[in-house]
């Protein structure tokens, strides 16, 4: 009985060693992605969806190559939109997006975030250094359409890398961010509570703690609730009410503390499924909030 006991007591450190130090990092830093679908089909290019297009490319401020689709407007260009996709995901997931707002007049530079798609790079960081990944964006799309303003269209991981972004970078005319959280701790609690329900602080700390010593990113500065405080321009929040991957609490903070903004609440809609949920109301809310605050005609 006792050597039971004591082999069980070893597998048990041996699980709990492994967790901390490799399978717990690992799930947050390097995200298994999943392919995009429409119909069945995988799609691998916006030609598929009838866009004009080209591929773009530029290298981060640490040397890393990160790559986009740049969806031209479809109609008299009026602004542009960086689309910024979700966790798991790449920059296919926002081509239907793309295809309303290049209908709409706007271009659309759909990107891959590092160690996303098709860009490189050894980890996702949440928006500690795609922050300035995306503000390396900006600056492309200024050179190509210098007189053009420049919105940013984030989805859950995306919409928090949208706030951080414009909370270091003031050359953003507004934000819609879609299912964003408001601190990356309070993200990843909630987030294993749901899924292993089981989520003991003090073994969420030992993981953060082997996420910073493997990736050198600092955590609690991964916090958009701090970023959103520096946000000049208006932002657009939308968040499903039964979101049970990001509570809807992250939007209604992260509304509350911003200084010109507004709240979709979608009833009845999960994690980034509120078009499903509202259709066509989403993309009229989604065009009527660009033309207001992101048209060049307007602002000129």
């Amino acid at each position: 009985m006792a050597i039971l006991i004591l082999i069980l007591a070893l597998v048990i450190l041996l699980a709990y060693f492994l967790l901390v130090n490799f399978v717990g990092p690992s799930m947050i830093l390097k995200p298994r992605q999943k392919n995009f679908l429409i119909d069945g089909k995988i799609i691998s290019s916006p030609s598929e969806l009838g866009l004009d297009y080209e591929n773009v490319e530029i290298k981060s401020f640490d040397g890393v190559t990160l790559k986009g689709w740049l969806v031209k407007a479809g109609s008299n260009l009026v602004g542009n939109v960086i689309y910024i996709h979700g966790t798991y995901t790449n920059k296919a997931f926002g081509l239907k997006r793309a295809k309303f707002l290049s209908e709409a007049g706007y271009n659309v530079l759909l990107i891959d975030l590092r160690y996303h798609g098709e860009s490189g790079g050894s980890f996702c960081t949440y928006g500690y250094l795609e922050k300035f990944d995306v503000s390396e964006w900006i600056s492309f799309l200024l050179k190509r359409f210098p007189d053009v303003p420049i919105a940013l269209f984030g989805i859950s991981l995306g919409g928090a890398v949208a706030i951080q972004t414009a909370g270091v970078d003031n050359r953003v005319c507004a934000i819609i961010a879609e299912g964003s959280f408001a601190n990356f701790y309070d993200l990843i609690f909630d987030y294993h509570k749901v899924k292993f329900k089981f989520s003991p602080k003090f073994l969420i700390n030992k993981v953060l703690e082997n996420v910073e010593r493997t990736s050198g990113i600092k955590v609690n500065e991964i916090s958009p609730i701090e970023y959103v405080k520096k946000v000049s321009c208006p932002v657009l929040y939308i968040h499903g009410k039964n979101d049970e991957t990001v509570k809807p609490w992250h939007s209604i903070v992260l509304h509350r503390y911003t200084s010109n903004s507004e709240i979709l609440l979608v009833e009845g809609a999960g994690h980034v499924n509120s078009w499903e949920v509202l259709g066509d109301g989403y993309r009229e809310k989604i065009i009527e909030f660009l033309w207001k605050n992101c048209n060049k005609n307007k602002i000129q």
